[in-house]
């Protein structure tokens, strides 16, 4: 039964936000992704492995983060009930429940996957590609809470950055494993996002494998990457003017707002998604470790550093490993790694790279 979970996460995560629906009963959004990852969840703590399920190396670390969490946003109940408790307690759940995504793939032959990862990730470039050459003006969506975009591939998750940031991981895994003619058309598509942050995160990647393979000629996919950026299309807009100014002036400032919560209660926070404005929007910190301290204060910090330290010492698939570092690297200016998706493939590509137990079928 498990299995077959994990296989209806890895269906249903290149949809994004295509498939999601609202109720009178709730009141937020609810995604299939985490109806999925919801029942994997309940799947792997029914199961009778349960026991050898958990007992990983990061099970411990991972208990310490999520208990100071939990500790974090109780010791602020007040203000996620000012904010609206459902709803609050709703992402600390969903905070909870998507590492089963990691326990679940150390039961699962990697064998057996191969093939519906591949049919995934071409799901997620077949309808990014779809939306960028039919779909290109999707400022329609502004009506609907998202920012508006022009010209840019905002992909199923209906934004370029997160997009770009899935994008550059992919793109870096391919170069580590020396796949790099499989890396050239997702540099492509990469460059099509106009996120600045992606290119970053992608080219502080190409550096770290250039330092640890010795291989200079790596610089050139940088140079790759800035050549098409050049020479593709650009109508007016400030979406595609990479040296638009409002974005980076926004993040500061949300940074700032972000630290500035975190000097008023820097023990434990203010509690794990419990800000939100008068008329119920989320409080943005364009920056997950920031996001964290304002959040869970330095007990929650250095808990969650603790856990990326064991993530890493654990790890034996270094290749795979560049995904999640991607995500940590772009994480530094957008909240990346709290938005689902990529918190499922974070947690996804941990749980391969780390391939701590012999494979069992669950």
């Amino acid at each position: 039964m498990t299995f077959y979970l994990l296989l209806l996460t890895l269906y249903i995560w290149p949809f994004g936000q295509l498939l999601s629906f609202s109720t009178t009963v709730f009141p937020f959004t609810i995604y299939l992704l985490d109806v999925a990852v919801f029942f994997l969840f309940v799947s792997l703590v029914l199961s009778k492995k349960r026991a050898e399920i958990f007992n990983t190396p990061i099970t411990k670390p991972l208990l310490m983060f999520l208990g100071v969490v939990i500790l974090s946003f109780l010791f602020n109940i007040k203000q996620g009930i000012a904010s609206g408790l459902p709803l609050s307690f709703f992402y600390l759940f969903r905070l909870i429940i998507y590492p089963s995504l990691f326990f679940a793939i150390s039961f699962v032959d990697k064998n057996r996957l191969i093939k519906p990862i591949t049919i995934s990730i071409g799901i997620f470039l077949f309808l990014s590609l779809v939306q960028y050459l039919s779909f290109p003006d999707m400022r329609f969506l502004k009506s609907l809470g998202f920012d508006d975009h022009y010209y840019r591939l905002i992909g199923s998750f209906y934004d370029p950055n997160f997009t770009g940031a899935i994008l550059a991981g992919l793109s870096l895994y391919f170069i580590g494993k020396n796949k790099i003619i499989y890396s050239i058309p997702l540099i492509t598509l990469l460059s099509l996002t106009f996120s600045r942050a992606s290119y970053l995160a992608f080219a502080v990647g190409l550096i770290i494998l250039l330092l640890t393979r010795k291989k200079i000629k790596l610089i050139l996919l940088v140079a790759l990457l800035g050549v098409i950026v050049y020479l593709i299309p650009k109508p007016f807009g400030e979406g595609v003017n990479l040296f638009r100014t409002f974005s980076i002036y926004s993040r500061i400032e949300s940074w700032q707002s972000g630290l500035n919560l975190f000097i008023d209660k820097p023990i434990l926070g203010w509690g794990y998604n419990t800000l939100r404005n008068a008329e119920g929007g989320r409080f943005q910190v364009d920056n997950s470790f920031i996001f964290l301290l304002a959040t869970t204060g330095l007990v929650g910090f250095f808990a969650f550093m603790n856990l990326l330290i064991k993530i890493y010492r654990q790890a034996k698939d270094r290749e795979m490993l560049l995904i999640p570092t991607t995500i940590l690297i772009h994480s530094l200016f957008n909240n990346s790694l709290f938005f689902i998706w990529i918190s499922a493939v974070f947690w996804f590509a941990a749980g391969l790279s780390i391939k701590a137990k012999e494979y069992k079928s669950i």
